[in-house]
């Protein structure tokens, strides 16, 4: 990998609980870090389309790298631009200990 194809400023954000102003508590998320990293689409899906909560969306599957960070979990998400990523897996990229690959879906819902 080279260091000019980490191009992209991504997000990584954790899950958290946080009670609202009428006192329930939420789920949401919060930035936990932001690195340097590239972002490849991998292979196509026939039909990407799902209903989430009622609403037409869609999953397509992403491949990310980065250089190594130990901040990285398997239940946080990748937010780039706007767009968000869902993180499946993750592990080091062949032949190298200096970038992880993840493995993702991109989430986009349009309600």
């Amino acid at each position: 990998m080279k260091l000019a194809k980490l191009n992209k400023r991504i997000t990584f954000q954790r899950k958290t609980t946080v009670q609202d102003n009428e006192g329930n508590w939420v789920e949401g998320y919060e930035d936990a870090f932001t690195v340097w990293g590239a972002i490849e689409g991998v292979g196509s899906m026939r039909n990407p389309e799902v209903t989430i909560a009622g609403a037409l969306g869609v999953r397509a599957p992403r491949k990310i790298v980065i250089r190594e960070n130990k901040q990285l979990k398997h239940d946080m998400r990748a937010v780039w631009n706007g767009r968000i990523f869902d993180i499946l897996d993750f592990g080091y990229a062949r032949n190298s200990r200096s970038y992880i690959e993840i493995i993702c879906n991109e989430v986009d819902i349009n309600g």
